[in-house]
Protein backbone atom coordinates (compact mmCIF):
# COMPACT_ATOMS: atom_id res chain seq x y z
CA UNK A 1 0.00 0.00 0.00
CA UNK A 2 1.26 3.43 -0.90
CA UNK A 3 0.76 6.58 1.14
CA UNK A 4 0.18 10.04 -0.32
CA UNK A 5 0.38 13.52 1.17
CA UNK A 6 -2.80 15.41 2.03
CA UNK A 7 -1.26 18.39 0.23
CA UNK A 8 -0.51 16.40 -2.91
CA UNK A 9 2.99 17.74 -3.56
CA UNK A 10 5.17 15.01 -1.99
CA UNK A 11 6.03 11.65 -3.55
CA UNK A 12 3.96 8.59 -2.62
CA UNK A 13 5.81 6.40 -0.12
CA UNK A 14 5.65 2.90 1.33
CA UNK A 15 4.50 2.19 4.89
CA UNK A 16 8.09 1.76 6.03
CA UNK A 17 9.20 5.06 4.50
CA UNK A 18 6.23 6.92 6.00
CA UNK A 19 7.05 5.58 9.47
CA UNK A 20 10.64 6.77 9.13
CA UNK A 21 9.82 10.14 7.58
CA UNK A 22 6.81 11.27 9.63
CA UNK A 23 5.35 14.33 7.93
CA UNK A 24 5.42 14.64 4.16
CA UNK A 25 8.07 16.92 2.64
CA UNK A 26 5.31 19.35 1.57
CA UNK A 27 4.09 19.66 5.18
CA UNK A 28 1.07 17.43 4.65
CA UNK A 29 0.09 14.25 6.43
CA UNK A 30 0.53 10.87 4.81
CA UNK A 31 -2.69 8.91 4.27
CA UNK A 32 -3.31 5.63 2.44
CA UNK A 33 -3.71 6.04 -1.32
CA UNK A 34 -6.55 3.50 -1.21
CA UNK A 35 -8.47 1.85 1.60
CA UNK A 36 -9.08 -1.87 1.95
CA UNK A 37 -12.57 -3.03 0.95
CA UNK A 38 -14.45 -5.65 2.91
CA UNK A 39 -17.42 -7.70 1.77
CA UNK A 40 -20.37 -8.05 4.14
CA UNK A 41 -19.25 -11.63 4.76
CA UNK A 42 -15.74 -10.51 5.70
CA UNK A 43 -17.16 -7.94 8.11
CA UNK A 44 -19.44 -10.53 9.71
CA UNK A 45 -16.44 -12.84 10.16
CA UNK A 46 -14.84 -10.16 12.37
CA UNK A 47 -17.68 -10.31 14.88
CA UNK A 48 -16.77 -11.95 18.14
CA UNK A 49 -13.02 -12.01 17.53
CA UNK A 50 -10.78 -11.15 20.48
CA UNK A 51 -9.69 -7.51 20.34
CA UNK A 52 -6.06 -8.27 19.47
CA UNK A 53 -7.07 -10.51 16.55
CA UNK A 54 -9.62 -7.98 15.29
CA UNK A 55 -7.05 -5.17 15.45
CA UNK A 56 -4.50 -7.27 13.57
CA UNK A 57 -6.92 -8.16 10.78
CA UNK A 58 -8.05 -4.55 10.35
CA UNK A 59 -4.63 -2.89 10.62
CA UNK A 60 -2.34 -5.40 8.91
CA UNK A 61 -3.31 -4.47 5.32
CA UNK A 62 -1.86 -1.00 5.91
CA UNK A 63 1.67 -2.34 6.42
CA UNK A 64 1.67 -5.85 4.97
CA UNK A 65 4.25 -5.02 2.31
CA UNK A 66 6.78 -4.00 4.97
CA UNK A 67 6.09 -6.23 7.97
CA UNK A 68 5.68 -10.00 8.19
CA UNK A 69 2.32 -10.91 9.74
CA UNK A 70 3.94 -12.85 12.59
CA UNK A 71 6.05 -9.80 13.47
CA UNK A 72 3.01 -7.54 13.23
CA UNK A 73 1.14 -9.62 15.78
Amino acid sequence: MRYISTRGQAPALSFEDVLLQGLASDGGLYVPETLPRYTPEELMALRGLPYDELACRVMYPFGEESIAEDDFR
